[in-house]
């Protein structure tokens, strides 16, 4: 097993660090429906999962940029995709960073301060309420276009598998 990509598959690292990292997306994503269903079990328990969920997608993609920057045998996409791919790249890392800086910056408005797992990050102030309405709005609309994004990166993977046959599943799996 290659730690490293190679011109014909992502190494284990890369590999890994990407299927987490959709998961954790996803389990955000979702979290505004689960929150709602298990709010009996308090709501405050599970804005702490949360916040520590996007806390981690924050680190992973620091990591995954600086795995990225350091592992370059990646396969090269033809010249004529090449520009689409790097839009959606970067649109995609754009929000993996924005949507849990906004909503640290939603939940440090409202002054009831952020946990990572239980170890406190962001201690608790007073509340700004501008401040977290602004973010809270910014969050929200940015998780929003995080779907569409996901789809897109979706279809283009599978473009590139049954379209153009550049095998792009097997080379993530």
């Amino acid at each position: 097993m290659n730690w490293l990509d190679t011109e014909n598959r992502y190494g284990l690292v890369s590999r890994s660090v990407h299927w987490t990292m959709a998961l954790l997306v996803l389990l955000m994503l979702g979290s505004d429906w689960w929150m709602e269903a298990f709010e009996d079990l308090g709501k405050a328990n599970l804005m702490g999962l949360h916040e520590s969920a996007g806390s981690l997608l924050l680190a992973l993609l620091a990591f995954r940029l600086a795995w990225r920057w350091h592992n370059r045998g990646r396969l090269a996409p033809p010249a004529h995709w090449r520009l689409a791919a790097r839009l959606g790249h970067l649109v995609l890392y754009g929000l993996l960073l924005a949507i849990p800086a906004s909503g640290l910056l939603a939940a440090w408005g409202s002054g009831h301060g952020v946990t990572f797992f239980g170890l406190p990050m962001i201690a608790t102030g007073p509340e700004i309420e501008w401040l977290e309405e602004a973010f809270e709005e910014i969050h929200e609309v940015l998780a929003n276009l995080m779907w569409v994004v996901i789809g897109g990166h979706v279809l283009a993977a599978l473009v590139h598998q049954w379209w153009l046959g550049e095998r792009s599943l097997q080379r993530m799996s």
